[in-house]
């Protein structure tokens, strides 16, 4: 009675979390900023013929996103999520291929009139002997999916399970086999092995540079950080995320552990490692979103399937790396989980790590050992990779002296346009934007001239940046506390002082006994070279001849705004001959277009003609860079907009929006990543949507 009722209960909150709700004309507008023209879907919600959600089938539903109502059995399939379906779908379908070919003619008789496998025919024996043929290819852990799709099918058939008791001894023996032949020497054919610390850093050495604008090396590093899986990883929200004064919390609402949303929801601390820039996840924060500036509050990866697109990466960069082909996506949380219980012999306790990696205590966990703020905070501070054993694992994430201050703000804004309208998300973004001015000259060092990065308002306003780099701190704080810290890192810092005044101690005693002989020398008598110097530079003082140094200060220029001309070829260019187009989406090249970049001596683009590029073949991304913004142009004063070429970063920043706004793209009836549009997909787009237009349009 107690199960039915749970299971009512959580069938009720399912289908009210999933039910379908109509957009307001807010969330309209705002796909219709993103690039949407909107048309399709205010079809498909006013019941026209817009492109539509259907379910998976009889199971493995996932919540229907269409015009129909939830039905008891999408709520009875949701217990399986797709991708599992997925797989016992594949599964299935195996043993259905295997029961074709080794039953002969007679194989029919094991199929149902719909297909699938007739589990009254189909026996434990005969499952045992599709196991012992498959063994021969594939590993023990495989085998184990093929059991797990077999008792989905009799669930869904609703068909009491048999007696399990002679398959869990046919596993049994199969696990023995195999880990015997894995003590006598064979080669390992299954399973991805941890991945240590060392390879961590230098696939964020190599993500961090990569050209999908920190995607990569955003997934990497919070992935290692939140000890989680990378399903876990591809589902967060900005949402999930909260302020912890030196830290960033991440909630978990769901895990492969925690399918119902029963568990706890204490917050996962993630810690900035002034350090180490490539593996510092605040930094990793700042990189990801300053390339996205349009993105929207929600999903942290916006779009479908970015597991799969960041485990494509990484078996790339994994390839590049000689004999480890044996790490995968999963290596990463075996190998912080690793690197957090063994990396040092005075790590956090084995309960902190269990309960952030989602590992069962058994029937300990959330009764007699639960979750505790500071256990994780240090677990927390040792997986950013923060030195344990030094006085520096004490030390803070790069932050402003004064948060309120108006300068910082108006960064901010400038940088994440969108997010920093959302008041919960405004300091994680300040210390994101610490985080750039403190690592600023790491990032110009590393990355390639055409990131998109380096075309950020930040990187282009020097005087922004020196504004900001007076008014940072790592160290002491007037405001932030470290947290997370063992009593023995307390010692490590005494004893460093105690190091210090010692190192200190010879010079304080030379120049005492330098003092002590001097004045004993002019008391007996003897004409030192300081005394003598300072009795000639007072009696010429007295006598009115000391020469005095006049200072004259330097006039205060005001800032030109003008570029130099550079002369190579032949002739005067207003671009360096080192210049490359940055692979940048519409909003970064419309702030080059319009104001150039100042810290790299970049004129605005609009002022250049074909005749400055340093090449030949830039011609035709400088016609492109031209059309859009033009296209752009033309949707604002549309929309009402007056254009000027003195207006300022804050006007040409509205102007952007409502030409974005009004400019027609091609719709698509697949999820979209409308924030890392590059600037050639955009203008792909609104060509099409003209040609669309004209087209259909009446002769």
């Amino acid at each position: 009675g107690r199960c039915f009722v749970a299971r009512q209960s959580h069938c009720k909150g399912l289908a009210e979390n999933t039910r379908t709700k109509a957009p307001n004309a807010d969330t309209l507008q705002d796909s219709k900023h993103l690039g949407f023209s909107g048309r399709d879907d205010q079809q498909q919600w006013l019941g026209g013929v817009g492109p539509t959600t259907s379910s998976r089938g009889l199971a493995g539903a996932d919540v229907v996103v269409g015009c129909r109502e939830i039905t008891v059995q999408d709520i009875r399939n949701a217990c399986v999520s797709s991708k599992t379906y997925r797989a016992y779908k594949v599964s299935l379908a195996s043993i259905s291929k295997w029961i074709r070919a080794s039953k002969g003619e007679s194989g029919s008789q094991y199929f149902t009139a719909d297909g699938e496998i007739d589990v009254g025919v189909f026996t434990a024996r005969d499952f045992e002997s599709f196991l012992l043929e498959k063994r021969k290819t594939v590993s023990v852990a495989t085998l184990s999916g093929y059991r797990s799709a077999i008792k989905d099918l009799y669930r869904r058939r609703e068909v009491p399970l048999p007696i399990e008791k002679s398959m869990a001894t046919f596993f049994s023996g199969l696990k023995r086999m195999e880990a015997t032949r894995l003590q006598s020497g064979s080669p390992k054919e299954s399973g991805k092995d941890p991945l240590p610390f060392s390879l961590y850093r230098e696939l964020c050495k190599a993500t961090i540079t990569r050209d999908d604008g920190g995607f990569a090396h955003m997934f990497l590093t919070t992935q290692w950080n939140l000890m989680c899986r990378s399903e876990s990883v591809q589902r967060l929200c900005t949402e999930h995320l909260s302020w912890h004064d030196d830290s960033i919390g991440c909630i978990m609402h769901k895990s492969k552990t925690n399918q119902e949303g029963t568990g706890p929801k204490d917050p996962r601390h993630m810690y900035g490692n002034v350090f180490s820039p490539d593996t510092c996840w605040i930094t990793a924060l700042a990189l990801y979103l300053a390339c996205r500036p349009t993105q929207a509050p929600g999903p942290l990866f916006p779009g479908s399937e970015q597991k799969a697109r960041f485990g494509s990466a990484l078996r790339k960069l994994i390839a590049d790396q000689k004999h480890r082909n044996h790490y995968g996506t999963h290596s990463i949380r075996n190998g912080v989980a690793t690197f957090a219980c063994s990396g040092c012999t005075g790590g956090p306790s084995i309960a902190s790590v269990c309960l952030r990696v989602g590992w069962s205590l058994g029937g300990v966990q959330d009764r007699y050992i639960r979750y505790e703020t500071a256990g994780d905070q240090f677990l927390g501070r040792v997986v950013a990779g923060l030195p344990l054993n030094r006085p520096q694992f004490a030390s803070l994430s790069p932050h402003f002296k004064d948060n309120d201050d108006p300068a910082v703000g108006a960064c901010v804004q400038a940088m994440y346009p969108e997010l920093q309208k959302v008041s919960g998300l405004r300091d994680i973004l300040k210390l994101c934007v610490a985080s750039l001015v403190k690592h600023s000259s790491y990032f110009r060092a590393e990355l390639p001239s055409t990131h998109p990065l380096l075309t950020t308002p930040l990187f282009r306003n020097k005087e922004m940046m020196a504004n900001l780099s007076a008014n940072m701190v790592t160290c002491e704080s007037p405001w932030m506390t470290p947290t997370g810290i063992p009593p023995l890192v307390e010692l490590y810092k005494q004893l460093e002082g105690v190091q210090q005044s010692i190192d200190n101690l010879p010079p304080v005693l030379l120049d005492g006994m330098s003092t002590f002989i001097e004045k004993k020398g002019v008391a007996a008598g003897n004409i030192t070279r300081d005394l003598l110097e300072a009795t000639i530079e007072s009696l010429l003082e007295r006598a009115g001849l000391a020469h005095v140094r006049h200072t004259v200060p330097s006039a205060q220029v005001p800032g030109d705004t003008t570029t130099a001309a550079h002369y190579y070829g032949g002739k005067f260019h207003m671009l360096p001959e080192s210049f490359e187009f940055p692979k940048v989406g519409a909003h970064a090249a419309w702030h080059l277009w319009w104001f150039g970049d100042q810290a790299r001596g970049y004129s605005p683009l609009r002022r250049i003609g074909a005749h400055d590029l340093p090449r030949d073949l830039m011609r035709k991304t400088y016609s492109n860079w031209r059309n859009l913004m033009q296209r752009i142009c033309e949707a604002a004063l549309q929309g009402g907009c007056q254009i000027t070429v003195d207006m300022s970063e804050q006007v040409a920043e509205k102007v952007f929006r409502v030409g974005m706004q009004n400019l027609p793209l091609l719709a698509s009836t697949r999820k979209r990543r409308v924030s890392e549009l590059s600037l050639g997909t955009t203008l792909r787009l609104a060509r099409q949507a003209a040609q669309k237009r004209s087209r259909s349009a009446p002769v």
